[in-house]
């Protein structure tokens, strides 16, 4: 309960919606024991034989010395008037129920979608903020099913906390007062039955929150298998592999069916076993009952058979109230795995004191650097190196070298294991998240873009964008012509990833929206090596128009790309193994940059 209490507290910002609705269940309750009470008058008004109907007060009881006044003062009249006084009471009672009922739900509503857009708020706030590295060990399937599944069954836990576990109770306590002011001891012949409804629902109820994570668990490998065949569309279709991944979804689907059957099976025991309780106490009431008017003649008919659907009215609310605490079960299982991504720790943290770095005018300075994603696990090893303002640097080596980590921590999407990188001579950890990436622009091979328009994919973040400056940087980064060339050339929907455009196309609009930020330090991440030699001419002139008074760290997987670059830094097994310039490296003997450089030129 102290994961689930932790969701309440969201309730707190709409207590005022929290409290109307709390008010209005206390009248719904209210409303629902008179409408029924009022089937007794109505019974003794269609079946006394006397002429005025005028019933004694003469019981001590206070619910019942009401009620017998209450019947008097309606027979007083005549037996025609009481019927017209009760059926309009009746019509009365009604509809003052439902109205409350409908503003009830109203109000409990807004209590419930808004926690849960709250939540989801959180949820992605809080997905945004976390470093890369935890999304290298988390499927996006899961992480979907969190924000989507996870967070509508904590919905139900609330709607079962603060309109069932108040409104039920209320219910029963309003219909055994009535019942109790009628007949004690048909009465505690119901109560007999509660103790055992109590353990059922607990038992059942402690089995389900473990179904139900396993449950979300499986909802989110499914998610994932979902997103990577719609990721992966022309790779599985390539390599034949519809039917491998048909096995695998079916495997998954099936577990996930078990689960359910068994969650269900749980869930749904609870209430047929209540409502058989119910009607065994039922039973042993009427036969009860039917002693008291036939043999002891202790208890008038019309009065019995109110007592009957005052108990059997019980029913309703105690079967409901056996689902409560199942539901609460389940958005507990819910809540824990959202407070599993909620209280992951920040990685990279905002400094509070951090500074404001509007511009860079010296170098970047990397001090005996080393970086590991998993402990004792180095990527990279003591690098040292120092990168001067408008230096154009390539990094080169064998895949699984380090280049592109090498990046990722300039760019501080990582921290340092140990040593330290410095921007004019301040640690980036001292430096506002926001500067760094303001001051850093990153072209990467796969060009990451959205289903939405080719302006709101270019301008993306940006504010107050003009049409001229629009057009500039599409026109030097080669893309201008191209995107007039589409339906609906700026407003033209390029699709999920922009798979409606080519290879060359998406790094253009890549670049474009690269430039409009106009960055100081600019990372090339391999961004011509998938692109074919016709488009990679393209892309790379326009990627040298943006590297023009920038300082550019370029990830090279064609060396010819970076043949005039102002250094070259080689790594291997996360060291720097040489560095120089091309010529340098080309006549210092036998170096991996040589080998590398003859093999794709041979």
């Amino acid at each position: 309960m102290k994961i689930y209490s932790r969701i309440l507290r969201y309730v707190v910002s709409y207590k005022k919606y929290l409290l109307v609705s709390i008010l209005l269940s206390i009248v719904f309750s209210v409303l629902s024991g008179i409408s029924i009470y009022l089937t007794i008058p109505l019974l003794k008004t269609l079946f006394l034989n006397n002429g005025s109907g005028s019933v004694p007060v003469t019981d001590e009881n206070f619910i019942r010395h009401s009620m017998q006044y209450f019947e008097t003062f309606i027979f007083s009249g005549g037996k025609g008037k009481a019927l017209m006084i009760i059926c309009v009471l009746i019509i009365v009672a009604y509809m003052l129920k439902n109205i409350t009922g409908f503003y009830q739900a109203l109000f409990m509503q807004k209590v419930e979608k808004g926690v849960v857009r709250d939540v989801r708020l959180a949820m992605y706030e809080k997905v945004n903020m976390l470093s890369l590295r935890y999304f290298t060990s988390e499927r996006s399937g899961n992480l979907i099913s969190r924000m989507t599944n996870d967070v509508n069954a904590i919905q139900a836990g609330i709607s079962a906390t603060f309109l069932n576990l108040l409104r039920e109770p209320l219910l029963i306590m309003i219909y055994l007062v009535l019942a109790i002011s009628l007949s004690w001891k048909m009465t505690l012949i119901a109560l007999i039955v509660f103790p055992f409804t109590v353990l059922v629902i607990v038992k059942i109820g402690s089995s389900l929150r473990r179904r139900s994570m396993k449950m979300q668990i499986k909802t989110g490998d499914i998610i994932s298998i979902i997103t990577e065949s719609i990721y992966g569309a022309k790779v599985i279709r390539a390599f034949n592999a519809q039917k491998f991944l048909h096995k695998l979804f079916r495997k998954e689907s099936d577990e996930l069916y078990f689960l359910t059957l068994q969650n269900v099976k749980a869930s749904e025991l609870a209430q047929p076993i209540t409502e058989f309780l119910t009607i065994v106490a039922g039973v042993m009431i009427i036969w009860f009952g039917g002693r008291e008017i036939l043999i002891s003649n202790t208890m008038q008919p019309e009065e019995f058979l109110g007592f009957l659907f005052i108990i059997f009215q019980l029913v309703v609310p105690i079967k409901n109230l056996g689902s409560v605490n199942n539901r609460i079960q389940e958005a507990s299982a819910s809540a824990e795995r959202l407070f599993d991504v909620l209280d992951h720790p920040i990685e990279i943290r905002d400094p509070e004191t951090g500074i404001n770095l509007n511009s860079f005018n010296e170098s970047i300075e990397i001090e005996n650097v080393n970086f590991e994603y998993e402990k004792n696990k180095p990527v990279l090893v003591n690098l040292n190196l120092t990168i001067k303002k408008s230096e154009l640097i390539a990094l080169v080596g064998p895949s699984g070298s380090g280049k592109s980590t090498f990046a990722d921590l300039i760019a501080r999407f990582y921290d340092v294991t140990s040593g330290q990188i410095k921007i004019d001579g301040n640690n980036i950890r001292s430096i506002k998240l926001d500067s760094i990436r303001k001051l850093i622009g990153i072209v990467q091979q796969e060009t990451i873009l959205f289903n939405d328009t080719i302006r709101n994919n270019i301008i993306f973040g940006l504010e107050d964008v003009t049409e001229e400056r629009l057009h500039e940087v599409c026109k030097s980064a080669n893309a201008y012509d191209f995107i007039m060339e589409t339906a609906n050339k700026f407003d033209t929907i390029i699709g999920e990833r922009g798979l409606k455009l080519s290879g060359g196309q998406r790094q253009r609009i890549s670049i474009a929206r690269t430039l409009l930020r106009n960055p100081q330090i600019l990372i090339l991440d391999e961004a011509t090596s998938s692109l074919d030699n016709e488009s990679e001419k393209i892309v790379q002139d326009a990627l040298n128009k943006l590297m023009q008074n920038r300082t550019s760290i370029v990830i090279a997987h064609r060396l010819s790309t970076i043949k005039d670059a102002d250094k070259i830094i080689v790594l291997d097994n996360g060291k720097i193994e040489i560095s120089g310039t091309h010529d340098q490296l080309m006549n210092s003997g036998d170096n991996i940059y040589r080998k590398l450089y003859n093999m794709q030129f041979k």
